[in-house]
């Protein structure tokens, strides 16, 4: 019954790929929202999907599915070039903090590889690791012996670098929202009222950090430090 159920989304997949190089976009896009509510979800179609949306005007849908595929595939060179160019189309131009160059290095170093792709390569250094110390204690010659040990200590270092990476990003994505501005304008308020005070305006597409939500009401950050209120279906979690 699975087998055949995805059987069935990867032809509908494909069905829509064909739509989108015929250009009939918005019935491509029908087909990838299909897909992923019918709970098959993967980089590719997020990718697939944002590209319809950007070739359909919608910017702020487009950005929305390429943030999506760069959380599954964040080293893939097409959805990282395509986001870019997005975002070039933004109106608003946010400038994020400074940051010194250790903590660039250490973000970038966070999120080299996605979760899903950490837990396998966890686990095939912890086999490594095993099968290393293993013939230090089963193998008599001392070279081996020697070659084996110093093996299993390096692959165990990077086997506690790899866990202790696992457990910093998944306590951030787990502690961290990010949405999408979905809206054409939003006017931000310094409280979750619609009679609050109008701190700033921002636009469509633009990346916020969700803070917290009260009544309805998103508190947002921008990259340059900015926080205030907006309405929560104004915004859409990553």
């Amino acid at each position: 019954m699975l087998s055949a159920q995805t059987e069935e989304l990867t032809s509908v997949f494909e069905e829509a790929n064909h739509l989108y190089l015929e250009q009939k976009y918005d019935a491509a896009i029908s087909r990838y929202e299909s897909v992923i509510k019918n709970g098959y979800e993967s980089g590719e179609v997020y990718f697939n999907l944002g590209n319809a949306y950007f070739k359909s005007g919608k910017l702020q849908n487009a950005i929305l599915n390429f943030e999506r595929a760069k959380k599954i595939i964040p080293n893939d060179d097409d959805v990282n070039f395509n986001l870019q160019l997005a975002n070039v189309q933004l109106v608003d131009k946010v400038e994020s903090i400074p940051e010194l160059f250790i903590y660039r290095w250490f973000d970038a170093l966070l999120t080299l590889f996605s979760l899903h792709a950490m837990v396998w390569m966890i686990y095939g250094i912890f086999l490594a690791a095993l099968v290393s110390f293993s013939v230090f204690l089963f193998t008599r010659t001392y070279e081996r012996k020697r070659y084996s040990l110093m093996s299993g200590m390096i692959l165990s270092f990077f086997l506690v670098v790899g866990i202790a990476n696992f457990l910093i990003q998944s306590y951030r994505e787990s502690n961290s929202e990010f949405a999408i501005v979905m809206t054409d304008v939003a006017n931000i308020k310094s409280a979750p009222d619609s009679k609050g005070n109008d701190l700033f305006v921002i636009h469509r597409g633009i990346k916020v950090q969700v803070l917290d939500s009260v009544n309805k009401w998103s508190k947002i950050r921008l990259a340059d430090g900015k926080v205030g209120w907006i309405p929560g279906n104004e915004v859409e979690t990553i």
